[in-house]
């Protein structure tokens, strides 16, 4: 039979049948959740079961294809971790799954473990952002990255601190940095426990992966007849800024588009022209003032210096604040590099939604993985010496401060004031000599330590494990398959909707609503009657989504029925 069953149904199943479950449906009325169902078509449509037997298992209950599609309910369903999973009416969500009750926890905490044992994650990742890159024609060449971090809040290991901008606060934790296209759908993501930085990433993660899995990349023959094309371009924020990595991208025909740094001048305000910018999502119009140049940029290496022709594009606010954008891509229009680029506000808003409602921070397994030996990290010694450096340096702006207010001070004085200002003024400028000597020190000090070391190096007690390990990964794909599929089911009914951003809310109640499951094996049919929400105009919406998800003709897996959504009313 294979390794132990946890669930005590699938093993006493398994054991007195000798064969895995099959999907049996029987006439059921008002189960629970059931209207999660009408999220099937859009989870196959995104590739829910097209790489599953990759993880296929002998000698078990439940097949892999119910396990994915479970999970991806409970995701649906806003069970941000598997122990939740007991917060929802499992016997009826098993129900309406053809089943006698979904896998338990402790069931489905065994199978995510075996299917990481069993199949490659990161081979499955490939394979799922490659298919929705070819799948959506026109954004696969523009990519956005950027880093969101994981805190870890948990006493098991000593993650490395970094800065959380959400937070304004250094927290220990990891960095997931996410690919995302320009309406903010995820393609993948990469997990990082010693963060690097995003440009160290960007080289050594994303970029072997974008080269391979974007589609639809100019032939070597056409990037040499024109020597401004690029193969695929990529959106980040001012952590990318540097002009090394300008080149370094660049030879490899790879276009970036970021915002630049320590802009100084304006441009005169004539040099700006009106445009007309639309969003290609919901149609909407808006007038923007650009302006262009081209500028060479060179890097502050002496010894290997570089340097790199930009556009440089400046978008002209109302309030005569100039935003400057530094792009090598030389193909699109100024309007669509301007469009591009302000759009990063999707990615963002793709992770808030992601944290608040998919639990993309949260932990899925409590066990650790080891970090390679050869894994680079900043040296402890040098982080500690970094920070005596930069304390010094603000008591001697401090002193120099206090040194120049006792000069203006002793210029009105007169008498014992005076003296005693001059010997206070005397006090502070042998402090700021002491303050000098002391920081030339720790400068020779920081000389001789080297900025980042192999992880053998660390000692002991500064060891650590990575808490985000492949469980996480693989859940992070069911949950990007769940969003995908919420998205679909969005721009189905976003123009029914008189108020479109309340549509995932709407979806929301959709997948929670009862609903009745009726088989009809002669007819090869399985349909699915929702029951009404609360509202007339809110059914006239679900009525719609129904007859919409119908034409996709969706078989439920494993069976030969097809479904058929309808309104208990209609």
């Amino acid at each position: 039979m294979g390794k132990a069953c946890s669930n005590a149904t699938e093993r006493i199943l398994a054991s007195l049948t000798g064969t895995p479950a099959s999907t049996k449906f029987n006439e059921q009325a008002d189960l629970s959740c059931a209207g999660v169902l009408l999220s099937l078509p859009a989870l196959l449509c995104n590739d829910l079961l097209s790489h599953s037997k990759d993880f296929k298992l002998e000698g078990v209950y439940y097949s892999e294809e119910m396990i994915f599609i479970c999970l991806a309910f409970l995701s649906l369903l806003r069970v941000k971790n598997i122990n939740q999973a007991n917060t929802i009416p499992c016997g009826e969500l098993g129900r309406a799954m053809g089943l006698d009750r979904i896998p338990e926890v402790k069931t489905l905490r065994e199978r995510i473990d075996r299917f990481t044992q069993k199949g490659n994650v990161q081979q499955w990742s490939s394979k799922l952002s490659e298919g929705w890159m070819s799948a959506k024609a026109g954004v696969e060449g523009v990519l956005y990255i950027d880093g969101h971090v994981n805190i870890y809040y948990g006493h098991g290991t000593h993650m490395p601190l970094r800065f959380v901008s959400r937070l304004r606060l250094c927290m220990s934790g990891s960095t997931d940095y996410w690919v995302n296209d320009k309406t903010g759908q995820p393609f993948f993501v990469v997990s990082e426990a010693i963060n690097s930085g995003m440009i160290a990433q960007i080289k050594t993660s994303i970029l072997p992966r974008l080269e391979k899995e974007v589609p639809n990349q100019p032939s070597a023959e056409a990037l040499q007849q024109n020597p401004q094309l690029h193969r695929f371009m990529i959106v980040c924020d001012r952590e990318s800024y540097s002009v090394d990595f300008f080149h370094y991208l660049w030879k490899k025909r790879v276009a970036i588009c970021t915002y630049n740094k320590n802009v100084k001048d304006k441009w005169p305000q004539e040099d700006f022209i009106e445009y007309e910018m639309v969003d290609q999502q919901d149609g909407t119009m808006e007038k923007i003032k650009l302006a262009e140049k081209k500028i060479t940029l060179t890097n502050k290496d002496k010894e290997n210096p570089k340097e790199i022709t930009c556009r440089e594009i400046r978008k002209l606010s109302k309030s005569g604040h100039q935003t400057s954008i530094i792009t090598t891509n030389w193909v699109l229009p100024i309007v669509d590099i301007g469009f591009y680029m302000f759009a990063r506000w999707c990615q963002e808003n793709f992770f808030k939604y992601m944290a608040e409602n998919f639990d993309i921070d949260g932990l899925v397994s409590y066990s650790k993985e080891t970090i390679s030996d050869t894994k680079e990290l900043v040296n402890p010694a040098y982080r500690q010496v970094e920070s005596e450096l930069k304390s010094l340096n603000g008591k001697l702006s401090r002193q120099k401060t206090l040194f120049a207010n006792s000069t203006l001070k002793a210029e009105n004085e007169t008498g014992k004031k005076l003296e005693r200002s001059i010997a206070k003024k005397a006090e502070v400028y042998q402090m700021i000599q002491e303050l000098q000597e002391q920081i030339i020190a720790i400068k020779d000090k920081k000389k001789k330590i080297d900025r980042k070391i192999p992880f053998a190096s660390l000692l002991e007690d500064e060891k650590f494990t990575n808490a985000i390990n492949v469980r996480k990964q693989f859940m992070d794909n069911i949950k990007m398959i769940a969003y995908r599929a919420e998205t679909a089911m969005y721009n189905m009914i976003k123009n029914q909707l008189s108020h479109p951003d309340e549509g995932r809310q709407l979806l929301q109640k959709i997948y929670t609503s009862d609903a009745d499951i009726i088989p009809d094996y002669t007819n090869k049919s399985l349909t699915v009657k929702l029951h009404n929400l609360n509202y007339r105009k809110d059914d006239k919406v679900v009525q719609y989504l129904c007859e919409k998800l119908n034409e996709t003709d969706t078989t439920y897996p494993g069976t030969d029925l097809k479904i058929i959504y309808q309104l208990v009313s209609s």
